[in-house]
C-alpha cells in the first residue's frame, strides 16, 4: 500500500505594510506634539500661578508688619513729630508717569525690635524704590524693593526722641542713606504702588461722625504739623482715626515686561492700565488703637 507523504505548508507571516507604518508614525506624531503643547500649556499656567502666590505672600508679609506699626503707633500731644507720611514718586520704567507712593516715620514698639536693648519704643520707616536688590544702586538687575528700617530703642531714645531731635523727621539715621546701604532693610520686592490713606476722627460735636481724609503729607506733631492737636488747623486739629493701606503687587512674568519696557508689545497704551489688568490690589483698612495724652 503506498501511502501519500505530504510536507506541511508554512504558515504565512503577517507583517506591517510601509504604509500603515507611516500612517503609525504619523499618528504618534500629532499624539506626541499634542501632549507636549499641553504640558507646555500646563507649565505655563504653573509658572504663572507660583509667581503669583510668590508675590502675593510678600505683600502679605508687608501688609502685616505694616499693620503692626500702625496700630501701635506712639502719639503725644507735646508739640513734637511722632507720624510723618510723605509723598513721593518713585523713579523707575514708567517714564515719569510712575504711582505716587508714601514715605513713611513713626515710633512704635516694634515687636521685632533687637533683645537686650533697654526701651521699647522703636523709629521705624518705610521706603519704596527701584534699584538693586543688594545695594539700592542704578547697576544690574533693578526691581521695585520696599525697604523697612528699624532702628533699636537706644539709638531712637538718644538720637531721635526729644527737643532737638523731634520738631522733624530730618535724622539720617531714619532713612537715607541708612535704609538702601543695608541688605538687611530690605523687606519685600515687586510691590510697584505703596500708598497710605489718613483719616482724622469726626469733630468735637460729633466725635461718632464721618472720618476726613488727610490730603497731602500727614505731619502729626512738630514744625508745620498737619494733624493733631498741633496743627493748628480748624479741620484736621483731631486724632488719627485709622489709615487704608494699599499694596500693588506684580508677579516676576509681569515684572520683566516692565524691566524690558516692552509696553509696546503687550497691547495696553499705559503701565498703569498693564498692572491694573495683571496685578493684586491689597487694601487693609488699619485703626490707630492709641490716643494721645
Amino acid at each position: 500500500m503506498n501511502t501519500l507523504l505530504t510536507t506541511p505548508r508554512k504558515k504565512r507571516r503577517s507583517a506591517f505594510t510601509l504604509i500603515e507604518i507611516m500612517v503609525a508614525t504619523v499618528i504618534m506624531i500629532v499624539l506626541v506634539g499634542l501632549v507636549i503643547q499641553i504640558t507646555s500649556e500646563v507649565l505655563k499656567v504653573w509658572n504663572r500661578s507660583s509667581g503669583k502666590l510668590s508675590a502675593n505672600a510678600e505683600a502679605r508679609i508687608a501688609m502685616d508688619l505694616l499693620t503692626q506699626d500702625l496700630e501701635t503707633a506712639v502719639f503725644r500731644n507735646n508739640g513734637l513729630r511722632w507720624l510723618e507720611a510723605s509723598k513721593q514718586a518713585v523713579d523707575n520704567p514708567f517714564s515719569g508717569t510712575g504711582f505716587v507712593t508714601t514715605k513713611l516715620k513713626l515710633f512704635s514698639p516694634a515687636l521685632d525690635r533687637p533683645e537686650g536693648v533697654a526701651g521699647d519704643i522703636c523709629g521705624v520707616s518705610y521706603l519704596l524704590d527701584y534699584g538693586s536688590p543688594i545695594d539700592g544702586g542704578s547697576t544690574g538687575d533693578q526691581t521695585f524693593i520696599l525697604y523697612r528700617h528699624l532702628i533699636d530703642p537706644e539709638e531712637t531714645f538718644n538720637e531721635l526722641m526729644g527737643s532737638g531731635n523731634q520738631e522733624e523727621f530730618d535724622n539720617t539715621q531714619w532713612l537715607e542713606p541708612a535704609t538702601k546701604a543695608d541688605g538687611d532693610n530690605y523687606l519685600v520686592s515687586n510691590i510697584v504702588d505703596f500708598r497710605i490713606d489718613f483719616y482724622v476722627e469726626g469733630d468735637s460735636e460729633d466725635p461718632a461722625g464721618t472720618a476726613l481724609l488727610v490730603s497731602g503729607d500727614v505731619k502729626f506733631g512738630g514744625t508745620d504739623a498737619t494733624v493733631g492737636a498741633a496743627s493748628g488747623g480748624t479741620v484736621f486739629a483731631r486724632p488719627l482715626a485709622y489709615a487704608d493701606i494699599t499694596l500693588t503687587v506684580v508677579s516676576d512674568s509681569v515684572l520683566q515686561v516692565i524691566q524690558a519696557d516692552k509696553l509696546t508689545q503687550t497691547g495696553f497704551s499705559s503701565w498703569k492700565e498693564y498692572i491694573a489688568a495683571n496685578g493684586e490690589v491689597f487694601v487693609r483698612r488699619v485703626n490707630f488703637l492709641a490716643r494721645p495724652l
